[in-house]
């Protein structure tokens, strides 16, 4: 009999949770498209097909963010229907408490939560690599300078004449210079057509200057390569440019941030806002639940008058919005090393879920 009713209740629930994702999603992507219609007007050779393909590379991300909303939202629908109905009547008749629906809820909300940050997480990264890609084609955006892989970190810079590739084994702060070891330099015209590679073990990227220390040349034309000594880029990358990059830890993978954290602690960078955005996506099944948890505080007492149902829903979705809030001024505390990270990004959930435990309670036992 609980496993019936279990299934029944998920069941219930997924239909309207699946129901308020689409709404949402749909209505954000609507606000997408023109954005990014009135965007590509500024240029030209863009198509609707073009602006299509960007708002879909850009929904992944923008369902994860909106994903706590649609919770509460799907919450607050499905406790209404279920308190103003006589289903919930029959399950207090019958002996069954509070705890007998919110329970399978809680367990189908975490599971979603988990799925979210080690399967679907992953995708909107890609997606949004892609998406950025696609507005660099478009000439939409600025081209961004950075990327790292397992072989190493690598550097565009787009020039009047030629395109510079630089590639380093190891990168590393040095007060306002960026010092690279065993570095490359790609220098290819504006089709990808290579002209001349440079190698050194050691550069310093300062200011508008790349300077390589016993550099070793190979031409295009060339057979062999020639021993220059000291070379000289004149180049438009400089340490503020690729922190502005380091800024962007929504286009990564959640399994490849301890990696990368570590990538960067190592290379004297500072790892403050990717090492909070991992721990936020950790913690981020049970701030779910506390959406969830919110929605059934409010919803599930009954009452029959009208005005006290929308005031109900409005003090619910205040309330989420407050405790998203809450997790946006302790990120910023985490990030400045106010408070502990893991402290930051668990607190605000972990605040809220004992609160409605308490007032769950006290509707169930007076």
């Amino acid at each position: 009999m609980n496993m019936i009713l279990f299934r029944y209740i998920v069941k219930q629930f997924a239909l309207i949770f699946l129901a308020v994702l689409f709404a949402l999603t749909a209505i954000i992507m609507l606000f997408d498209v023109i954005e990014l219609l009135r965007n590509a007007s500024k240029q030209e050779g863009i198509s609707f097909f073009d602006v299509g393909v960007l708002a879909l590379l850009k929904s992944p991300q923008m369902i994860h963010m909106i994903l706590p909303f649609v919770v509460l939202i799907a919450g607050l629908i499905f406790f209404f229907k279920f308190s103003r109905s006589s289903e919930l009547i029959i399950m207090r008749a019958v002996g069954l408490s509070v705890w007998n629906f919110i329970v399978p809820l809680v367990m189908f909300i975490a599971i979603i939560g988990v799925f979210d940050i080690t399967i679907f997480n992953p995708i909107a990264a890609m997606t949004a690599r892609r998406y950025e890609r696609m507005e660099e084609r478009l000439n939409m955006t600025h081209s961004t300078p950075f990327a790292w892989s397992e072989e190493g970190f690598w550097l565009r810079d787009v020039r009047a004449k030629e395109v510079l590739v630089i590639r380093a084994s190891r990168v590393r702060q040095d007060g306002h210079d960026v010092v690279l070891d065993n570095v490359s330099v790609f220098e290819l015209d504006h089709q990808d057509s290579f002209r001349r590679q440079s190698e050194a073990p050691k550069g310093i990227l300062q200011g508008g200057l790349l300077t390589l220390e016993n550099a070793f040349v190979i031409d295009s034309v060339a057979e062999t390569g020639r021993a220059v000594g000291r070379l000289l880029f004149n180049t438009d990358l400089n340490l503020d440019r690729i922190l502005e990059k380091f800024d962007e830890p929504q286009t990564m993978s959640f399994w490849r941030f301890p990696r990368f954290i570590r990538f960067l602690k190592e290379s004297g960078f500072v790892a403050a806002a990717h090492e909070m955005y991992w721990h936020e996506l950790i913690a981020f099944p049970v701030f779910l639940v506390a959406m969830l948890l919110i929605s059934a505080v409010f919803a599930l007492p009954p009452t029959s008058r009208q005005g006290k149902v929308l005031m109900r829903v409005l003090l619910a979705i205040l309330s989420g919005f407050l405790l998203y809030f809450l997790s946006r001024i302790t990120n910023v505390l985490g990030q400045s090393n106010s408070l502990p990270m893991v402290l930051a990004a668990w607190g605000p959930a972990l605040i809220v879920i004992p609160l409605c435990l308490s007032a769950l309670l006290h509707l169930e036992d007076g």
